[in-house]
């Protein structure tokens, strides 16, 4: 089994050290320290131009929970339409009141962007029921489903996920993330039975003598990362030596 890597990325030099080291696709977000939102319709066209791997783009309007006002659901239709007409993965994620996957929205997500491949990401582990919530994404057809098996780390989840794997019966992919590394994701694969990983590769630079903090609230001085290519080499090299890729 050759096991898919996907490296969550939030610029376009993230995803071209993705590509140089040899992941099989990318998923491109903004703010991935809150779980990610919908980056520019212009970093998207610029990603995809200068990527030669699959792409897939996270539609998230805010940076909260994933039970959305109205408004906010028609501005993540607006951007399903408009970036689903050009990208062939989408990456969604919304939760009803009771916490199980928001059926009109998914549906509605099918009909602004038909062509698309749509992933349900971790919106899933925040459900009170993930068992269920993973028979909704089956039965409204979702293509993939992302999710660290309900738990903060994919390794703590791996039961869970293994059942999804195994319910899913060949209908649906089931990708596995959250805290995975070069020295737990073998032990991942192996528990669980998944042929996908997503995991983010980013290190964060320290801020500038004397930088001024963009936040009157001083939130923080520097957001700025570069890409964790050692972290993407040793997944990769890991589940060679495993014999999963």
């Amino acid at each position: 089994m050759k096991v898919h890597v996907e490296v969550c990325v939030s610029g376009l030099a993230e995803a071209q050290a993705a590509a140089r080291a040899g992941v099989d696709s990318v998923e491109l977000c903004t703010w991935p320290d809150c779980g990610g939102v919908t980056p520019s319709y212009g970093l998207v066209n610029a990603v995809k131009e200068e990527l030669g791997i699959p792409m897939r783009v996270l539609i998230r309007a805010t940076p909260g929970g994933f039970t959305y006002t109205m408004n906010e659901r028609q501005a993540m239709l607006r951007d399903a339409l408009l970036i689903g007409m050009s990208t062939p993965g989408l990456v969604i994620g919304a939760l009803d009141e009771e916490g199980g996957p928001d059926i009109p929205f998914i549906r509605a997500v099918r009909m602004a962007a038909p062509e698309a491949e749509i992933t349900f990401h971790r919106a899933i582990d925040r459900s009170p029921d993930p068992g269920a919530a993973f028979a909704t994404c089956l039965s409204e057809g979702v293509h993939r489903v992302l999710t660290s098996g309900g738990r903060t780390l994919a390794i703590d989840g791996a039961l869970t996920i293994k059942a999804m794997v195994e319910g899913a019966q060949g209908r649906l992919r089931v990708a596995a993330a959250g805290g995975i590394t070069p020295q737990n994701v073998v032990e991942l694969v192996e528990r669980t039975g998944v042929a996908e990983v997503h995991f983010a590769a980013q290190r964060k630079l320290p801020p500038e003598p004397h930088e001024v903090s963009m936040s009157s609230a001083h939130r923080g001085l520097s957001f700025e990362t570069v890409p964790d290519e050692a972290k993407i080499e040793g997944v990769l090299n890991a589940l060679t030596k495993a014999r999963l890729r």
